[in-house]
């Protein structure tokens, strides 16, 4: 089975929109132009932006294309966008593994989305949105697990429901990898931004990238958090892994955390109605 995986051709393919959305943010030389013209090649995903951001969740209206969308948001939070809005896309369709829910995971990744924004804007406010993007993204290995493996995946999470341990120690059991490795795969393929690709892959063990620790620490406390406010991921712990080490590198105290626990639960349910997801 790691051998089906691990070949790039079974891999699911980002959208071209998307890819090079990604692309121009991080490319100092692009314009607000150049972005609006890449996503409105794509009819559906413009729909579906215009939409969103016509939402109360972002507080607009009168947004009638994509240029005034940018201009507003500005670009970096335009290409957060397109990634939720493509996210679900990929996210969409009947699961395969009886005992996991895609709706679920997709209510858990937006959850660790929003908190690692959330972080980001406190303690490291120019990698935010990239910060959005990664927790978005942070569980995406599963979603090639469910498509490639999914009786073996199934087990997996009986088996860490069973034994009250993390998913992706199940994982290691059934497979001798797990979904970090497997999203880390993708997100060479995909030629995601280091920061978001390196999240993906150590979000269980942010002391692994001593290179992005602080961004990868955002998302594992933004992943505890998420679990901890009961947007789960397939697998309810009762006890949660010890997110202390975690807490410390971001430099953030229990007292915020528990604040910011109490803002993500009204943020998810704001943004669960502005994705249309029930």
């Amino acid at each position: 089975m790691a051998l089906k995986v691990s070949r790039s051709e079974n891999l699911p393919v980002l959208p071209q929109v998307a890819s090079t959305v990604l692309r121009l943010a991080d490319d100092p030389n692009s314009s607000p132009k150049m972005m609006e013209r890449t996503i409105e090649r794509d009819p559906a995903i413009t729909a579906k932006i215009l939409r969103v951001a016509n939402s109360a969740y972002y507080g607009l209206s009168n947004v009638g294309n994509i240029g005034r969308a940018i201009g507003v948001l500005g670009m970096n939070a335009v290409r957060s966008l397109v990634i939720g809005v493509v996210f679900q896309q990929l996210a969409s369709g009947k699961e395969q593994a009886p005992n996991y829910s895609k709706l679920e995971y997709w209510r858990h990744s937006l959850a660790v989305a929003v908190t690692a924004r959330i972080l980001g804007k406190l303690r490291l406010p120019e990698a935010a949105e990239d910060l959005y993007v990664a927790g978005m993204m942070h569980d995406v290995g599963m979603l090639v697990l469910d498509r490639f493996c999914a009786d073996e995946f199934d087990r997996a999470i009986l088996f860490a429901r069973s034994q009250q341990i993390p998913l992706h120690m199940a994982e290691k059991f059934a497979f001798g990898f797990d979904h970090c490795q497997v999203g880390a795969m993708l997100a060479e393929r995909w030629s995601l931004p280091k920061t978001v690709a390196k999240a993906i892959e150590f979000h269980h063990r942010p002391q692994a990238d001593p290179e992005s620790l602080k961004t990868t620490a955002i998302v594992c406390l933004a992943d505890h958090l998420a679990h901890r406010s009961g947007l789960t991921n397939n697998v309810p712990l009762p006890k949660l892994p010890d997110w202390t080490e975690a807490r410390e590198i971001v430099g953030i105290s229990e007292e915020q955390l528990e604040v910011i626990q109490q803002v993500v639960v009204q943020e998810v349910i704001r943004a669960q109605d502005a994705f249309k997801i029930v």
